[in-house]
């Protein structure tokens, strides 16, 4: 005698797991709009399958970034294959972007900021007396700041001694440096704020940044900034046209 088929599974059944199944995916929905597109904790989420409209708003900083740093870009392709020989350590940016507006001291210990050198191709430098590699520097500094004198270039070089605040003067009058303006930060903040964001590993640390305020080149170590290449690399700069 062979067994009754098993009873249909009743559609009433299904309807009810239907309902569920949606229930569950619109309440999954909510908590991912609620978190502002972060993702849950211990999930798997891929963060980069954000919603269209997240994802163009991340990308609105790097075109207004582009248009900012338009001079800048253009200097930095025409000069990436001058870094070479006494500058070769200096890496060019592919993507040249907008530096912080540093604080520190000008010669008459007044408050200056980097923003004062916008419309000015500028080279900042950071130095201290007690790094050695940096008073090497300093005479070679004073005499690329005397081979483009008259010209849109200045040479910022900040000292960052914290005590004996005298020696760095001092230093600078006994080896005739007399070309370079003196700019200083008696708490070294630049150069901590520099680390922090990566772009100081050590003294000295030297940028070379568009009249628009952008990086164009970054050196963390010293460099013969009389040299030949040198010189090339800034009068490069200097005649690459704004538009």
């Amino acid at each position: 005698m062979s067994k009754p088929p098993p009873p249909q599974r009743s559609f009433l059944f299904v309807a009810k797991a239907a309902l569920i199944t949606i229930a569950a995916s619109v309440a999954f929905l909510y908590v991912i709009g609620s978190m502002g597109g972060k993702k849950p904790p211990g999930s798997a989420v891929d963060e980069g399958a954000s919603p269209a409209g997240t994802a163009q708003q991340s990308a609105a900083p790097a075109s207004d970034s582009d248009a900012a740093c338009a001079t800048s870009a253009k200097i930095a392709a025409n000069v990436k294959d001058l870094a070479k020989g006494e500058v070769a350590a200096m890496t060019i940016a592919a993507k040249p972007e907008p530096l912080a507006d540093y604080a520190f001291d000008g010669p008459d210990g007044a408050p200056v900021s980097l923003g004062s050198f916008k419309g000015k191709t500028t080279l900042l430098n950071i130095w201290a007396t007690w790094c050695v590699p940096c008073r090497a520097e300093m005479p070679a500094l004073d005499r690329l700041q005397e081979a483009f004198a008259g010209q849109n270039f200045h040479i910022v070089a900040v000292n960052v001694d914290t005590t004996r605040l005298e020696r760095a003067k001092a230093f600078l009058a006994e080896n005739g440096v007399k070309s370079l303006t003196y700019y200083s930060d008696p708490k070294a903040n630049i150069f901590y704020e520099m680390k922090q964001s990566g772009k100081a590993l050590g003294l000295p640390t030297t940028l070379l940044i568009g009249p628009d305020g952008c990086q164009i080149g970054l050196m963390n170590g010293p460099a013969a900034w009389d040299s030949e290449e040198a010189k090339a690399l800034i009068a490069r700069a200097l005649e690459t046209p704004a538009n």
